[in-house]
């Protein structure tokens, strides 16, 4: 969107600059008669090329300005109407999760559509339900171990202090330590509880949405044409995605499981989840656990084994296994999607840094599609338009 807008207006201006100019010598000392010529009635610049070709890179400068205030200006619309259109654009791409099964339904089990739709739409919420069943065993968990954490964050602490000791940097240490033993987990716990519920409400409306866009009569039947190739790639990116992330998801809990790290479940849940987004995601999953294995483990192997063997795993599944899958697939270059998750993490926060490259994506197909746009859309591949 914006960030690709700047880009095309260099572009834009760089054709202008470097288009050879003609030779006018001939039409100024020998201009056409009108009279010779019908066109030339009919559209006066044929008749006056020095003035057709002043006006040529100005209709480029303004329509380039046009499409960089049309960004800005949706930009501002879509930051404004952020809490409705974050939970329909949810909807939108987890329909093309929902609908196979609705087809499924359809045509296999000769089921009527309404009796498929329900069927999907609780499948879909059977799923869920045990996504909030890791979690909330995960969330009682910790607060009945806290006792056991608190300790060892005191233990940690005392070690710190020792070694500051050791530098001869004076710390008060029975104040620090006091803090450490002060700490209480219902803070924290109350602030997620009411992310949480923010979280539901949101979500209860994707589930309302979802619930609209996989009742039509159309869901789950081969479309043709422009949009089926959007449909195409879009399921999948999802399905693929949704593949490699319980790989990755599940290799990692096996490693968890290893080394019996604390919630190993719901870490490796949410890494699941993080993986959607590219890069940035699987940082944050490897380097989740660490504060539990900190204060979990005595020693330091274990610590390393916990950060380094997920991380060969997301290495493996994310940079080799998953492009193979893929194939060409979205066809976007690495700058093109930081700058998608630069820009919809600007715009719709986390959200949308989860639905930066399905849209990006989208995107790129339309602009290839038509004949103007097409090289706009072979530079969000990282291909020379020329």
């Amino acid at each position: 969107m914006l960030p690709f807008f700047f880009i095309l207006t260099h572009t834009a201006l760089v054709d202008i600059t470097s288009r050879p100019r003609k030779n006018t010598e001939m039409e100024i000392t020998d201009p056409p008669s009108p009279e010779s010529s019908p066109e030339l009635n009919a559209n006066p610049l044929l008749a006056n090329p020095l003035a057709a070709a002043a006006l040529a890179p100005q209709s480029t400068i303004v329509t380039v300005s046009v499409l960089i205030i049309a960004a800005i200006l949706l930009s501002t619309a879509l930051s404004y109407t952020r809490s409705m259109m974050i939970p329909f654009v949810f909807a939108l791409f987890l329909s093309y999760f929902v609908a196979p099964w609705v087809g499924f339904f359809k045509r296999r089990m000769k089921f009527p559509h309404w009796l498929g739709v329900m069927l999907a739409m609780l499948l879909f919420m059977g799923i869920l339900g045990l996504f909030f069943l890791v979690l909330r065993g995960a969330l009682i968990r910790l607060v009945d171990g806290f006792y056991l954490y608190e300790e060892r964050l005191a233990q940690l602490g005392q070690i710190g202090a020792d070694l500051l000791d050791r530098f001869e940097i004076k710390i008060d240490r029975a104040t620090i330590l006091a803090r450490i033993r002060d700490l209480s987990i219902f803070p924290y716990l109350q602030s997620a509880a009411g992310t949480a519920m923010a979280f539901v409400a949101d979500f209860l409306l994707v589930i309302v949405f979802l619930i609209f866009l996989v009742s039509g009569k159309g869901i789950g039947e081969k479309k043709l044409g422009l949009g089926g190739e959007i449909d195409d790639k879009i399921r999948s990116y999802i399905l693929t995605k949704i593949l490699s992330n319980f790989l990755t998801a599940l290799c990692v809990w096996i490693i968890y499981m290893a080394f019996d790290l604390d919630l190993a479940l719901m870490f490796a849940t949410l890494c699941f989840l993080l993986c959607f987004i590219p890069t940035l995601g699987s940082i944050v999953a490897t380097l989740l656990p660490m504060p539990i294995a900190l204060v979990q483990y005595n020693t330091s192997w274990p610590i390393w084994g916990v950060l380094l063997f997920p991380a060969l795993i997301q290495v493996l599944i994310g940079n080799i296994l998953e492009p193979k899958l893929l194939g060409r697939g979205l066809d976007l270059h690495p700058i093109t999607i930081l700058l998608s998750l630069m820009f919809w993490g600007l715009i719709w926060g986390v959200a949308g840094m989860f639905l930066a490259v399905p849209i990006t994506a989208v995107l790129k197909i339309i602009l290839d599609k038509h004949p103007l746009t097409h090289h706009f859309s072979e530079m969000l591949a990282g291909r020379s338009p020329i």
